[in-house]
């Protein structure tokens, strides 16, 4: 008799067939559903044509499954397998029948959970507003629940994990909209060691917010900084992104303290030198630049931005960094060089105001 993984592990080694006559050993349908879903995911690259026969046995056992949590995870799974492929119709209409059945779910802590399932499906899916607001919905469910404060506390806590985990999945962009959620309610439950590491995650979001992907991400949680840099070179074919992305982990392994970010830093420049680069990453560049502290080089590509206001935002920038410093000479310096005179009579009265309260003299 085969079993779930059994099914899974034939799949990762590319023997479909097998895993197909193994799913057809697994007794519960739910468990074996769920099996050829999995097996769908690892088939649509490269083995689409069994992928007809993956679906047709996954209709033909959907029907035996009458328990509606069992049946909205599962729609919402294959919602997402459907999305994935392309038939953006059919997932539609799949997240849509997930939603009915956990609506017909008694337990009030079960159909939080279900529609925080739903929501994570959404996010992987692609529809980021509809998550968020599905996981609203979830949270919303259950601080009205009629349950005791204890079984509330495990179903927010646990759905604040699917908050993060959908956050994991997901560019950095997407990304910081999850774990701003999860890191809130973590915060507000008072489970620091939880709070801390989403914390930590959507910082690395917010400085990897270009070029982020999860994988990438997870490599540096992990202190994988060369396997990142391998990660971007594979991911990212333009040459620009590859600098851009190069720039957000120098600037990340700075913020925590690894000396290597100096080479990473050292190796995009190189690379810099051998490409140019479009306004767009030109303004990057010069951001993440003045963000890390780097501000010689920060200035070198704001100068270079030809568009006049976001030239002063980052020259502006740039000078508020150098004033913080205690370098008011330069910062002076370079708030002359902003070209909107009332921008620049701000910064300067800014620029003394720091110089008063630190107690400089020129």
């Amino acid at each position: 008799m085969s079993s779930y993984d059994d099914v899974l592990a034939l799949a990762s080694e590319g023997l479909f067939e097998e895993a197909l006559q193994a799913a057809d050993e697994i007794e519960d349908p739910f468990e074996r559903v769920d099996a050829l879903i999995e097996v769908a995911f690892k088939a649509k690259d490269g083995r689409e044509d069994v992928i007809p026969h993956i679906l047709e046995r996954i209709n033909k056992s959907l029907k035996k499954i009458k328990d509606p949590s069992d049946k909205g995870y599962l729609y919402s799974k294959l919602a997402r397998f459907y999305a994935i492929i392309g038939n953006r119709n059919e997932s539609t209409e799949l997240f849509n029948r997930a939603a009915e059945e956990i609506m017909k779910i008694k337990n009030e802590g079960e159909r939080a959970i279900a529609m925080a399932i739903l929501a994570q499906n959404l996010a992987l899916t692609g529809f980021v507003d509809e998550a968020i607001g599905m996981f609203n919905e979830a949270f919303d469910a259950i601080i009205s629940a009629e349950l005791d404060y204890r079984t509330k506390l495990d179903v927010i806590t646990e759905i604040a994990g699917l908050i993060e985990s959908a956050g994991d999945s997901l560019e950095s962009r997407d990304a910081i909209k999850f774990y701003e959620m999860a890191f809130d309610i973590f915060d507000k439950l008072r489970v620091s060691h939880r709070a801390a590491d989403v914390e930590k995650k959507l910082k690395m979001a917010r400085t990897l917010y270009y070029h982020g992907p999860p994988e990438v991400r997870k490599a540096l949680l992990e202190g994988k900084y060369n396997h990142a840099l391998g990660l971007v070179e594979k991911l990212y074919r333009d040459p620009q992104d590859r600098f851009i992305a190069m720039l957000e982990i120098a600037s990340w392994l700075k913020q925590t303290g690894v000396p290597e970010y100096l080479d990473v830093l050292d190796y995009a420049f190189k690379l810099f030198e051998k490409i140019g680069l479009s306004e767009t990453n030109v303004q990057r560049a010069a951001a993440i630049l003045s963000g890390m502290g780097e501000l010689e080089k920060a200035l070198k590509f704001a100068i270079e931005i030809k568009d006049p206001e976001a030239r002063d935002d980052a020259l502006a920038a740039i000078s508020l960094k150098l004033a913080e410093k205690k370098d008011f000479l330069e910062a002076r310096e370079v708030a002359k060089l902003i070209g909107d005179s009332m921008l620049r009579t701000r910064l300067l009265e800014e620029i003394a105001k720091i110089e008063k309260e630190v107690g400089w003299e020129p």
